[in-house]
């Protein structure tokens, strides 16, 4: 089997090294290229993967031209990006790489951009009569406040945040509960956050600069990261896990839960959507125990890693995917549990 050589970015992450193993510990024992780029150096990139770049972020305008340069000089094969920015930008310019001899594993850039504002999301969701978490799409302060009563506060939390964000940046539970027990005992970074302040805060912002918001229901039960791999919006391995521990971004302690509701649920919206490549879709359950989708990161996800040990390494057969190679039958394994923990690497400078 010919040697591949595969271009990953945000390589410089703390969940990196799981994307790297995955590739590189493949079921074809395939000899792999693993070239990593990131805006940051030093990072952990730099140690494990064959060979670094530091490169600009994605939405600067010489992140194209630097790319290609990379691409070109170490023959890359197949490119895949791993936050929000560069998977527009690349795929939007995946044509010129193609042209170039790279292939730029991603969706589609009208699909992109449908999926990652979670308005356009939701409203989509709703177009195909999917399940979808009640919302509304608020561009001012009143319309903040009266979308705010119409979702119940007062009565129930609701969940704020930007229409355009990633990693949960931005992401606040709004509550009029007393907030003084999470003020004196919780670390940071806890998500409740007091309706009142959110309100007085949001009310110095000009009109004519006011960010669009999402304001949703909260969903506060049992909580679904479910990675895919998909072609042409059919969803081909599907792997959903549950949130046993973790935060808005990050699952610690996760769990393979095969679910059919869950997995045609994926299928049906990747088919809506016409994903193609690696696909994460976070779901949460409402009150009733209706798991509704509420997150959408069609590009590699943190937890992509995570289906190599339940027997799908989603992250490769997206490679053989793009080499237009055969992709195998696999067999998800259930209840597999995933205690994620991190790991230093130590450098001598001197």
């Amino acid at each position: 089997m010919d040697s591949v050589n595969v271009l990953i970015t945000c390589s410089g992450g703390v969940i990196s090294p799981s994307h790297i193993h995955s590739l590189r510990f493949n079921p074809d024992n395939r000899a792999l290229k693993i070239i990593g780029t990131d805006i940051n150096a030093p990072c952990i990139g730099q140690c494990i993967a064959d060979k670094f770049y530091q490169v600009p972020p994605g939405d600067s305008p010489i992140y194209v031209e630097k790319m290609m340069e990379i691409c070109s000089k170490e023959s890359v094969d197949v490119l895949f990006p791993a936050s929000h920015e560069e998977a527009l930008v690349l795929s939007k310019n995946s044509d010129s790489f193609k042209k170039n001899g790279t292939i730029v594993a991603i969706s589609k850039y009208d699909v992109l951009e449908k999926a990652f504002n979670k308005g356009r999301a939701y409203q989509t969701l709703k177009q195909h009569n999917l399940p979808c978490p009640e919302f509304r799409i608020v561009k001012s302060l009143k319309e903040f406040e009266d979308a705010s009563h119409r979702l119940g506060i007062g009565e129930k939390k609701i969940v704020m945040k930007p229409v355009l964000s990633r990693g949960g940046r931005g992401a606040r539970i709004l509550t009029t509960e007393n907030l003084t027990h999470h003020l004196l005992n919780d670390k940071p970074g806890y998500l409740d956050t007091s309706y009142d302040e959110a309100l007085k805060a949001l009310s110095v912002i000009d009109e004519k600069i006011f960010p669009e918001l999402v304001l949703m229901e909260y969903l506060p039960g049992t909580i679904y990261s479910v990675d895919f791999l998909a072609i042409n919006g059919e969803a081909l391995m599907i792997v959903p896990k549950v949130r046993v521990y973790g935060n808005a971004s990050q699952t610690i302690v996760g769990k393979v839960k095969r679910d059919p509701l869950i997995e045609a649920t994926i299928r049906n919206i990747s088919h809506a959507f016409g994903f193609d490549y690696t696909i994460n879709i976070e779901l949460g359950c409402n009150s009733a125990g209706e798991p509704l989708p509420f997150d959408f990161n069609p590009r590699v996800a943190a937890s992509v890693a995570f289906c190599s040990a339940a027997g799908a390494n989603i992250l490769y057969y997206a490679l053989k995917m793009a080499l237009n190679e055969e992709l195998p039958k696999v067999t998800v394994k259930d209840n597999i549990l995933m205690l994620r923990y991190f790991k230093e690497q130590y450098l001598n400078l001197g």
